[in-house]
């Protein structure tokens, strides 16, 4: 009857936009390599597009926001000394961060001269300006759906103290990005963006899928069974 599938119809629906808003617990890969200063890997796409230091990072981590950007990371008051440790940084924004704490090992280390590199997508669009504030020196690395040749967006050595980078894609679409930041010379530490960090392509396909089956099997389980007059 058509209120069992409008009511069916709600359903998935409903069901579609929660569990939407659980895919996009909108985070970052990262990685932290304490008073490492170079130098860096040649960038190569692959299969899993990365550059980072040539040694292993002493820490890895995830960093998720709730508003989708996951870039909120400062401390201006942090000290001269740069005396934050690397867990209260990634935190200061609200963030959730998960693979270090702020009770032992890397997530306690001072994050002065010390490197900072996170991966993740984004969707850009073309002629928008994008921004980062960042004291010290950043690098941000985009990758159009992970497949295109890597431009560099941002290579800004930077200052001591706060500054802003801007930069523009000529493409809209789904961009793999990479952002290398170095806290040097102490405080302030600062690291924020108006880019958001979006899921894989490949999640939301297959949440979709999902849906979509199991608006099929409802409807199949409500229909009523056919029969023929003799």
């Amino acid at each position: 009857m058509k209120f069992g599938k409008l009511a069916v119809i709600g359903a998935v629906l409903a069901a579609s936009m929660y569990l939407t808003g659980i895919a996009r617990a909108d985070s970052v890969n990262g990685a932290f390599y304490y008073q490492y200063l170079g130098p860096y890997t040649t960038l190569s796409l692959g299969s899993a597009p990365t550059s980072a230091p040539g040694i292993a990072p002493d820490a890895t981590f995830t960093a998720s926001g709730t508003s989708g950007n996951v870039f909120s990371f400062d401390l201006p008051n942090s000290g001269v000394a740069g005396d934050v440790d690397l867990y209260s940084f990634l935190t200061a924004g609200g963030d959730t961060v998960t693979g270090i704490n702020n009770t032992s090992g890397p997530g306690t280390d001072n994050i002065n001269n010390g490197v900072m590199v996170f991966t993740g997508d984004t969707y850009l669009k073309a002629g928008t300006t994008y921004e980062f504030t960042h004291d010290d020196g950043m690098m941000l690395y985009l990758s159009l759906n992970g497949t295109s040749p890597i431009t560099t967006a941002i290579n800004a050595p930077g200052a001591t103290s706060a500054e802003v980078s801007s930069f523009t894609v000529a493409t809209t679409g789904d961009y793999w990005f990479e952002a290398i930041y170095a806290e040097v010379n102490g405080g302030p530490a600062v690291l924020t963006s108006d880019i958001v960090a979006t899921p894989e392509p490949s999640s939301l396909l297959l949440l979709g899928t999902g849906l979509l089956g199991l608006a099929f099997a409802l409807f199949r389980k409500n229909k009523p069974a056919s029969f023929t007059l003799r």
